[in-house]
């Protein structure tokens, strides 16, 4: 009987989720755990069963009136704009049903099936994945006036990824972002979308063009499923970022077309979106992995918007389309003052691929790191993996930032091939007295970590560099003269080389993270100097301990962890050699490395919408760039403050003077 009370309020809970103002997150989180409960099945079976109710009685009073009211007025419209060619994009999962049902509503609305295909992404692990075969092979013999209508089975390799997949098959001048829950309603779409496309070709005869469809549901600066043009995809390359685990997807696009002032409503035009959330789908399997996988969309959240440079370069790129694009007239007019843009910007568009590629590994790297210093090592594997299967890396467990194909991939070395390292270990003793010297004295150089602070989870990591950069740090080799003057004939650690030699100290209790090395051009020397018990490293999936005075030899830009479970510092001195197949000379790579660096800075600023940054009096100042000013400046207006600063993680805000909260 508890039970049966008990399920009677989830039950009772769950209805009220027909009034709209009931659809909290809160009921959203019961309806999940019902899902999930076998004894509350039947719960879920009658909400869904006035879902459905629900669903019927719409269609029959709202929807139908208006599909036939559409037909009516639509029936004899000429033909007043060229038909464009359109290809609907459709990733689905465990929906056969409802992709049947798309198919079904695309090919009864449109006037013109013929100019019309669909097209349809199923991972090859779908359990359903005969269902799907089965209904479009129905398709094929149902609408054979469908220009195409076809399933691409593939590995799961996300949403965002699969649109990228089906729409390098398609044949459309426009492609329409779809989902399997989504039903046409209203007649003749596609002649409103020529007569729309018409009218704005008109003032944009490139055709760089983003658009959604809009029956009146959307509000404000409201927008989903965009539609873009052949010209915008062949500009950038891409449909969707390939970036993203789950959502974001299609804000990319729409973020991007409002920067470059081309998104558009079609209006008049109803696409129904059945979605759970309005109750207006039962609660299924994709509602129960959409929910368990809400962490998901914080992730994405994030790196939406770390990624706002990237949009911004992607919006440069269309402008660029556009004025190339633009009649002679109107390109003469405006050649002289956009000569300088113009040739920076045909770099990048020649670049685009290397661009995206640095890009995508640079902030893969940040989700996989969140997810491992959350303790979500599980799911920082799975995102790594999802990379792999998009090409962005080779192995999941190697994921530089900087990576060089063609180079051979081991996480450990033989320290017998380096001939060099035997005599380095002759000198462990001179390097471990000068090293215990140093750490006994007043002025310690070994210093917190600054550059991989962020990998600590507990204790403290410390180092000092001796080299970095190409060249000697003086300041710190001032208090290591006999390793400086020892490694100084070591020029395979010294010579063109871009990496470090640095002392490590890593203190009782620490846990350095699962993290990678930033490029694969480089192997990493750990030669022991005090290795107490209880200290150990993992270099992929293999953990090993140190022996003192006996170096370790490991790529780096695999995936390694250290864990201190002893009582006493472990100190090692650190080297990087250049991977042995880099031979000749590498002054060059010295060069790019240097231009990595800017290029970092250039990064930092555009990511993060700062236009300048200098020291003024000791202190770094940053100048936001307009888009991020006006940001700020209209959440500080919306608290009604005039300042707001972050104090130990906590956000302070400043309403008025002296007023603080």
């Amino acid at each position: 009987m508890p039970g049966d009370r008990y399920g009677l309020l989830v039950l009772v809970k769950l209805l009220m989720g027909h009034r709209e103002r009931h659809r909290t997150a809160r009921l959203q989180d019961l309806a999940t755990k019902a899902l999930r409960d076998p004894r509350q099945a039947w719960v879920v079976s009658v909400v869904n069963l006035t879902i459905r109710a629900r669903q019927a009685l719409t269609t029959l009073f709202v929807l139908r009136p208006r599909s036939l009211r559409s037909r009516a007025a639509r029936r004899h419209d000429p033909v007043t704009a060229p038909e464009r060619g359109l290809t609907v994009l459709c990733p689905s999962r465990n929906r056969p049903a409802g992709m049947a049902r798309l198919i079904r509503s695309v090919h009864r609305t449109a006037a013109n099936p013929g100019r019309v295909e669909i097209r349809c992404y199923v991972d090859s692990d779908d359990p359903t994945v005969d269902a799907y075969r089965k209904v479009f092979a129905s398709a094929a013999r149902r609408y054979p006036d469908l220009a195409a209508c076809e399933l691409h089975v593939g590995e799961p390799i996300g949403v965002s990824a699969a649109w990228n997949v089906i729409a390098a098959a398609a044949s459309g001048e426009f492609l329409v972002m779809a989902n399997d829950d989504q039903l046409y309603v209203d007649h003749g779409w596609d002649r409103a979308f020529d007569a729309r496309v018409a009218e704005l070709a008109v003032e944009h005869p490139d055709e760089v063009l983003c658009l959604f469809f809009d029956g009146g549901q959307y509000t404000d600066d409201s927008a989903d499923f965009p539609m873009i043009s052949r010209a915008w995809y062949e500009t950038l390359g891409y449909y969707s970022p390939g970036i993203f685990q789950q959502w974001q997807a299609e804000q990319w696009i729409f973020d991007i077309a409002r920067r470059v002032g081309r998104l558009y409503r079609v209006p008049g035009v109803l696409v129904r979106h059945l979605h759970y959330q309005d109750y207006t789908a039962p609660f299924d399997a994709t509602y129960i992995r959409h929910r368990l996988t809400a962490d998901k969309s914080i992730a994405d959240q994030a790196l939406f918007l770390r990624t706002a440079g990237e949009r911004r370069a992607d919006a440069d790129r269309l402008r660029a389309a556009i004025a190339r694009r633009a009649g002679a007239e109107r390109g003469r007019a405006t050649a002289d003052r956009n000569e300088t843009r113009g040739r920076s910007e045909a770099v990048t568009t020649t670049n685009a691929k290397d661009y995206h590629d640095q890009a995508l590994r640079r902030h893969y790297v940040a989700v996989i790191d969140a997810w491992n210093y959350s303790g979500r090592t599980d799911l920082a594997r799975e995102c790594a993996e999802l990379a792999v299967s998009q090409g962005v890396w080779e192995h999941p467990l190697q994921r530089p930032r900087e990576y060089l194909p063609g180079l051979t991939a081991t996480p450990l070395h033989d320290p017998a091939s380096f001939p060099f390292l035997a005599r380095l270990e002759s000198h462990h003793e001179d390097f471990r007295a000068e090293i215990a010297h140093v750490l006994d004295g007043k002025v310690d150089p070994v210093k917190h970590t600054v550059d991989d602070g962020g990998l600590i989870r507990t204790g403290a990591w410390k180092q000092a560099h001796l080299f970095r950069g190409g060249r000697w740090q003086d300041d710190v080799c001032a208090h290591f003269p006999t390793i400086r003057e020892i490694l100084e004939t070591f020029p395979e650690l010294t010579t063109d080389n871009p990496g470090v030699i640095t002392v490590s100290r890593v203190t009782p209790g620490s846990h350095i993270m699962p993290h990678c090395g930033p490029t694969n051009a480089l192997l990493r020397v750990h030669l022991p100097i005090t290795v107490p018990p209880g200290v150990r490293i993992r270099v992929a999936d293999q953990w090993l301990t140190w022996e003192e005075g006996r170096c370790l030899v490991f790529d780096d830009s695999f995936e390694h962890e250290v864990r201190h479970e002893g009582a006493e510092d472990r100190v090692v001195l650190i080297l990087d050699t250049l991977h042995p197949e880099l031979g000749g000379d590498h002054s060059g790579r010295l060069r790019e490395r240097a231009r990595a660096t800017e290029e970092q800075m250039v990064s930092y600023l555009s990511e993060n919408g700062l236009e300048e940054a200098h020291l003024r009096e000791g202190r770094l100042v940053l100048y936001p760039d307009q888009e991020l000013s006006d940001l700020a400046l209209r959440h500080l207006a919306r608290a009604g403050a005039d300042r707001a600063e972050l104090v130990d993680d906590r956000l302070r805000v400043h309403r008025g003077r002296g007023a603080g909260s």
